[in-house]
C-alpha cells in the first residue's frame, strides 16, 4: 500500500540506537529486557484468568519456549503482539469487572499498538466486540480512549495535509487498480487455517535445525522447511486443541470471561487471516499471528495443568529440558558478530581508501551491511542501496562512479541459489584481489581499475 503509520515507535527505537551510541545490538538487550514485561504479564493473565499453577506454567512456558525467545530479540513492528494482547485482554476483563479506569489504559494501548503495526487493528476490533457483548456502558472514559485513538493519527493527518495526500493517495489508487481482487480457493483457506496450529506446535517446540536467520527468513524455502519439520500428527493435535479451547470456551454453563475473551480474539484473528489471505489473496506470515502467541501458550498452560502434580512437574521439566537445549545450541551464521567480524576484516584491508560496497544473494541481500559499515567501520563512497536510501545520508555525498576498489559481500545460502547468483558470483571472483569467509558471508575485495563493475 506504500501507508505510513505514525512514527512513535520509531522515535523509540531510534531513542534506544542513541544510547547504543547506535550499535543495533542495544535493541537486543532492550527486547530482551521488555521481554521480562511479557513473561511478568503471562503470569498476571493466567492467574486471574485461571490459578497460580496455570500463571506459573504460562510464565515458565513463554520464559523458555525457544520460538517465543527467537521473536523476543527481534526488536521490529510486530515485536509488541505478544505484550499488546496480554494487556489488552487483561484491562477488558477488569473492565468488564467493573474498574472503569482500565478503559483509559485499554485506549492508550490501543493507541500506541496500532501504529506498530496495522495488525494491530484487531485489537481495536476486539474491544468494539466486548462493549457489544457485555453490553458495557458507553460513559466519558469511553469518549476519552476513543479520542485519543483518533488523536494518535494527527501526525498522519498533518503530514498528508503538508504533503498533498502522499499517505493515503497510493492506497485509494491499489484499490482504484483493482489488484489483490477478491477470491476464494480451497487450498488457500486449508493453508492460511493451518498457521494457527503449526505456530501452537511450534512454539511448544520448534522443529528443524538450529539456525536463527532461517527463522526471520520471507524466502518460501525457508518457511516451508520450517513447516515441513513438522510432524503432521502434532500439528492435528494442536488443531484438536484450538477448536476444542473455543468450543469449551463458549459452552453455555462456561462463565469464564478471561477465557472467552481469549477464544474470542482467536476468533477474531483467524477471520482476519482468511480475509487478508484467502479472498484478498495475500501472502500469510507465521509472525503475522504473533499477536496471539502468548495466548496460544496461556492455552497450554491451562491443558498441562489438568495434569496429575509429577506429571505437571515432568511435563515442565521436559519442555524447559528440550527448549533450553535448543536454544543453547542455536547459531546465526548470518548474525551482527559475523558481519562485524566481516566488516572489520575489510577496514584492515582496504585501509583508507575510497571503495564500493555491493551485496549478493538471493534472498539475504538487503541485511543492513551499509549502516553497519558507518557504524563498525567506514562508509562507502557508493553502494547498492543508494537508489533507495541515499536521501538519509544527510551530508553524505554518493559518488557518481565506482572507486578502483570494490567490496562485495556474498550471503552463501543454506540451499542451492538461482543461475544468475552463480554467473555473477564467478564474475566477482574472476577481480578478485583477497578474499574471506565469515559464517556464510564472503567478503570479496575487488580491483576496479579498469571500471568494470557495473
Amino acid at each position: 500500500f506504500n501507508f505510513h503509520l505514525a512514527p512513535y515507535f520509531y522515535w523509540f527505537y531510534a531513542a534506544i540506537l542513541f544510547f547504543g551510541k547506535l550499535n543495533p545490538i542495544v535493541w537486543g538487550y532492550a527486547s530482551a529486557a521488555i521481554a521480562l514485561i511479557t513473561t511478568f504479564l503471562m503470569f498476571v493473565v493466567g492467574k486471574v484468568f485461571g490459578s497460580k499453577k496455570i500463571a506459573a506454567t504460562a510464565a515458565i512456558f513463554w520464559t523458555f519456549s525457544y520460538l517465543a525467545n527467537v521473536y523476543d530479540r527481534h526488536l521490529w513492528a510486530l515485536y509488541w503482539a505478544p505484550l499488546v494482547s496480554l494487556l489488552v485482554l487483561y484491562c477488558l476483563y477488569k473492565i468488564i469487572k467493573g474498574h472503569e479506569k482500565f478503559v483509559y489504559f485499554l485506549g492508550a494501548t490501543i493507541a500506541l499498538s496500532i501504529h506498530a503495526d496495522p495488525s494491530n487493528l484487531v485489537f481495536l476490533v476486539l474491544a468494539v466486540f466486548v462493549w457489544i457483548i457485555y453490553k458495557l456502558p458507553i460513559k466519558k472514559s469511553t469518549f476519552l480512549a476513543l479520542g485519543l485513538i483518533l488523536f494518535s493519527f494527527l501526525p498522519l493527518v498533518v503530514f498528508d495535509l503538508r504533503h498533498n495526500f502522499a499517505n493515503t493517495r497510493p492506497v485509494v489508487e491499489f484499490w482504484k487498480q483493482g489488484r489483490n481482487t477478491p477470491g476464494f480457493e480451497i487450498q488457500k483457506f486449508i493453508d492460511n487455517s493451518l498457521v494457527f496450529p503449526q505456530a501452537l506446535t511450534r512454539l511448544i517446540y520448534t522443529f528443524g535445525d538450529n539456525e536463527i536467520s532461517k527463522q526471520y527468513s520471507y524466502c518460501r524455502t525457508f518457511v516451508q522447511e520450517k513447516y515441513q519439520a513438522l510432524p503432521p500428527i502434532l500439528v492435528f493435535l494442536s488443531l484438536i486443541v484450538l477448536i476444542g479451547f473455543v468450543v469449551w470456551a463458549y459452552r453455555k454453563n462456561q462463565r469464564n470471561v478471561g477465557w472467552r475473551l481469549v477464544a474470542l480474539l482467536l476468533i477474531l484473528y483467524f477471520i482476519g487471516i482468511q480475509l487478508y489471505g484467502t479472498i484478498f489473496r495475500a501472502d500469510i506470515f507465521e509472525h503475522y499471528i504473533t499477536g496471539i502467541f502468548a495466548v496460544f501458550l496461556l492455552i497450554f498452560a491451562k491443558i498441562v495443568s489438568l495434569l496429575p502434580r509429577n506429571l505437571w512437574l515432568l511435563a515442565l521439566a521436559l519442555f524447559v529440558t528440550f527448549n533450553l537445549h535448543k536454544l543453547l545450541t542455536a547459531q546465526n551464521s548470518m548474525g551482527l558478530k559475523v558481519k562485524k567480524d566481516a566488516i572489520q576484516f575489510t577496514m584492515q584491508e582496504v585501509g583508507d581508501k575510497d571503495f564500493s560496497l555491493d551485496s549478493l544473494s538471493t534472498c539475504w541481500k538487503y541485511s543492513g551491511y551499509r549502516y553497519l559499515f558507518a557504524v563498525f567501520g567506514r562508509e562507502p563512497v557508493k553502494s547498492y542501496v543508494d537508489p533507495n536510501f541515499a536521501y538519509l545520508y544527510g551530508t553524505t555525498q554518493v559518488a557518481e562512479k565506482h572507486p578502483s576498489t570494490v567490496v562485495a559481500f556474498v550471503i552463501h545460502d543454506f540451499s542451492s541459489e538461482i543461475k544468475d547468483f552463480y554467473r555473477r558470483y564467478a564474475l566477482l571472483k574472476s577481480h578478485e584481489v583477497k578474499s574471506a569467509l565469515f559464517g556464510n558471508i564472503e567478503v570479496i575485495i575487488m580491483d576496479n581499475s579498469t571500471a568494470w563493475f557495473d
